[in-house]
């Protein structure tokens, strides 16, 4: 009972929200306070007093300054189980990355220039030097740890492979088995 009694007039002594006062006095003073101003008071300004939040939405900032710093690509198209593999690694783990298509005609010169003319698929792209041939988890997990990208994030929805006549994706961040690519030159 005693409890109680101490919950209802710790619930009564709160206010039902905070505000600050700033006003200017009859000698020309600014003053603050959590009491309203006198009715002779000019400039009077009254401000809500509200919790202060940290916004949670979104990825971690860990994963966001990674992502900044190196940013991810995974080139993969239709290549079967591998591909889907490589593509649900990067979501499952949280990692924000841009998925390109390299048998669309209008990104040959970016594939190109990525593979190094190895048609070798899946290929990771980390930041702007660190390329990983093929889907190998393992080693895809230490690299990205080594760009900074934390073990585990938020994972995030699987992004689908851009087919040949779809436009071009935005980037949103961006070993073992290869599948070859088939040379559209032929």
């Amino acid at each position: 009972m005693k409890v109680v009694l101490l919950l209802l007039l710790l619930a009564i002594a709160l206010p039902g929200h905070a505000a600050m006062y700033k006003w200017v006095d009859a000698q020309g003073r600014v003053q603050y306070s959590d009491s309203p101003p006198p009715a002779d008071a000019k400039k009077a300004e009254e401000r809500k007093i509200v919790p202060n939040t940290i916004q949670t939405t979104g990825a971690p900032f860990a994963v966001q300054d990674a992502a900044k710093r190196n940013p991810v690509t995974v080139w993969i198209s239709d290549c079967g189980e591998l591909c889907t593999k490589a593509r649900d690694f990067l979501a499952r783990r949280g990692v924000p990355h841009a998925v390109r298509n390299p048998s669309r005609q209008d990104e040959q010169q970016a594939w190109k220039q990525a593979s190094g003319g190895d048609n070798s698929i899946p290929l990771l792209v980390i930041g702007a030097s660190r390329k990983l041939k093929g889907f190998d988890e393992a080693e895809w997990s230490s690299a990205l740890e080594a760009a900074g990208y934390p073990r585990t994030a938020p994972a995030l929805k699987p992004q689908a492979i851009p087919g040949t006549d779809a436009p071009a994706p935005k980037p949103t961040q961006a070993g073992p088995a290869a599948v070859p690519v088939p040379d559209e030159r032929k």
